[in-house]
């Protein structure tokens, strides 16, 4: 979640250089939460790495409303359900 509120508060389209950001993105991309393009994998002395940079191009809104929840049980979890914040991200 740190990485999508970096990339939330950066200007796009921007280029993701470390290995650990680059699979963070991955993760991301799968809930579909960011819009990235990412490097192919290579097999790299037995395990497998990737062949370059990533380019986050987009926070997607359902990443937006993620957000917009964690803040919302982070500095009122009492009354985060439902989180006024993210009714609309629907």
């Amino acid at each position: 979640m740190q990485l999508l509120e970096r990339l939330y508060s950066a200007n796009m389209p921007m280029t993701i250089d470390a290995h650990e950001d680059i699979q963070k993105c991955d993760l991301l991309r799968a809930e579909r939460l960011i819009e990235p393009d990412l490097p192919p994998f290579i097999p790299s002395q037995g395990r497998t790495t990737y062949s370059g940079q990533a380019t986050v191009m987009r926070v997607t809104a359902r990443g937006e409303a993620a957000l917009k929840m964690r803040a919302c049980s982070l500095f009122n979890p009492v009354q985060c359900s439902p989180c006024p914040a993210t009714s609309d991200a629907r």
